[in-house]
């Protein structure tokens, strides 16, 4: 595809390098200039020219757009506009000064260390208040309109060397306000390893489906390892389904017990034994995290940041611990045992709207 570094978008975004690159889109950093020499640095995100006829992926990505317009809150990603040009479509974000938490944790597996655990759950109280500010969305006439996100992974977690924690990429996100579903009747999308086990089963994504998934990254993240692996897609569908989670403890012997515990309540297998809301669950966070005596996590999650970043550039990688395409399941038939055959690859990864920075900085 055509880089379109250079060009300027709808008369005022000029694109000045490609960011980041997913299987149905490319995001670049660019600058909105004004008057007096103002320029402030943007996101753009734009769809690749095989996408544009396809509906459905166009669907997907009005509908990141409209979603994202309308989650106002400082630990998500801010849609600042929406143009179209040429019959293509842009999507402009706030750019995030940083990398994301696939990116973080591969820095420290690569360098033999582990993330310190106070940084872990200053990620996990900053995607679990954004999270929350999407699950208690309310509605145009004032009733609840929550938003499921569905895609809670390393690579939609964006950290910012200011030590902001930022959730990006709504583009799987579900409105209970939406005219209708843009997933085909049937079937479930997201990224296999951190699916929710009743999510396997044909169950709906839920509030506690997106908690299991900040509890997934978060013991991911502590262990430098996935919780739910193997060789092939069924293994770990199948592992997924039995839902056998190692306590982090064990893992990792320094972390508070009570960190250990939060996570097993997160991670349970039962919907009803997890976290109630996002609030809850950060609530639970806050308490371990009064147990790091004279740390400000927000300066050492933002210098941490830069030092992985630092080291990523050193050593360029892809980011994850190891790479993850989108799944999709046929539950069309729920009354029946899914047969494993039924779990495939989709045709393009679910990141598909890779937000801004998941390559180092150069």
């Amino acid at each position: 595809m055509a880089d379109l570094s250079g060009q300027t978008i709808d008369g005022k975004y000029q694109l000045t390098e490609i960011a980041g690159e997913g299987g149905m889109a490319t995001v670049y950093k660019g600058f909105v200039r004004g008057a007096a020499g103002f320029q402030r640095a943007v996101a753009v995100k734009h769809i690749r020219p095989e996408y544009r006829a396809l509906k459905n992926y166009i669907d997907m990505f009005i509908e990141e757009a409209r979603v994202g317009s309308e989650l106002a809150h400082p630990n998500i990603v801010q849609v600042h506009d929406f143009c179209s040009e040429n019959g293509s479509y842009y999507l402009v974000m706030e750019w995030v000064d940083g990398i994301d938490l696939g990116a973080f944790a591969k820095a420290y597996v690569d360098s033999g260390r582990q993330v310190p655990w106070a940084l872990a759950v200053a990620v996990g109280i900053g995607t679990l208040r954004g999270l929350g500010a999407a699950h208690d969305r309310v509605g145009p006439n004032g009733q609840p309109a929550p938003i499921i996100h569905r895609d809670v992974s390393p690579h939609n977690v964006l950290l910012g060397i200011n030590g902001v924690v930022k959730l990006s990429d709504f583009g799987l996100a579900r409105a209970r306000d939406r005219a209708a579903s843009l997933t085909a009747p049937g079937t479930v999308k997201g990224k296999l390893s951190y699916l929710a086990p009743e999510v396997t089963f044909g169950k709906a994504n839920t509030v506690q489906s997106d908690l299991f998934g900040v509890g997934n990254i978060l013991w991911e993240t502590l262990s430098g390892e996935r919780i739910f692996d193997g060789k092939t897609d069924v293994e770990i569908f199948k592992k997924i389904r039995l839902c056998n989670i190692a306590p982090i403890i064990e893992k990792r012997p320094d972390v508070p017990p009570g960190l250990s515990a939060v996570l097993e309540t997160a991670l349970a297998a039962d919907p009803g034994n997890r976290y109630a809301t996002a609030e809850e669950f950060a609530h639970a966070l806050g308490q371990i995290m009064k147990q790091a005596v004279g740390i400000n996590a927000a300066t050492a999650l933002g210098a941490a940041v830069a030092d992985a970043r630092q080291r990523l550039t050193e050593k360029p990688g892809d980011g994850q611990l190891t790479q993850d395409k989108s799944i999709e399941i046929d539950f069309s038939r729920a009354d029946e045992p899914i047969p494993l055959t039924q779990v495939k690859r989709s045709p393009v990864d679910s990141n598909m709207m890779t937000e801004p920075n998941i390559r180092p900085k150069k």
